[in-house]
């Protein structure tokens, strides 16, 4: 769906978090969230490149005047993927994770997206827990996807 016809729902204000579309100016604050996440972080480029795509549905959480946490989902026909949630380390367990999943299944409902896809690592089981809690199934696996050879753990929801 282009940008310029997304649904009005692009704002939420939740426990003084204010989630809107990524810019370009946040990209380095993102970066630095992803490299202090994963052990293979997305690339400046990969983030910025993400700014570009007409698929790509891009939020941050802001917590004051800071990022706290962002999410990324690509929609193709009625289908939606997310593609990165991660909340920054001082803000987890806080709820923040839930409040982007709910803001990105709102989103996707309101794009009238009929099933979402994701894929976790197998060996995080906060993730999994916290998808599980939004109704995500597990279908598949996809065995050393991760270059340190852990699993990807494949979920659905239809909506």
């Amino acid at each position: 769906m282009p940008k310029s016809i997304m649904p009005t729902l692009n704002r939420q204000k939740d426990t003084e978090i204010e989630i809107r579309r990524v810019r370009i100016d946040d990209i380095s604050a993102i970066v630095e969230i992803e490299k202090n996440s994963y052990p293979d972080p997305w690339s400046v480029k990969m983030f910025e490149g993400e700014l570009q795509l007409e698929f790509s549905n891009f939020f941050a959480a802001i917590k004051g005047s800071e990022i706290a946490g962002y999410i990324c989902l690509w929609t193709v026909s009625d289908e939606g993927q997310i593609t990165n949630i991660t909340v920054k380390e001082c803000f987890r367990k806080k709820g923040l994770g839930s409040i982007l999943m709910k803001y990105i299944i709102d989103i996707s409902c309101a794009m009238k997206i009929k099933k979402m896809f994701l894929e976790v690592r197998s060996s995080n089981y906060p993730a999994l827990s916290l998808y599980e809690k939004f109704g995500f199934k597990k279908i598949g696996v996809r065995e050393k996807y991760y270059s340190n050879s852990d699993n990807a753990v494949v979920m659905a929801k239809i909506l």
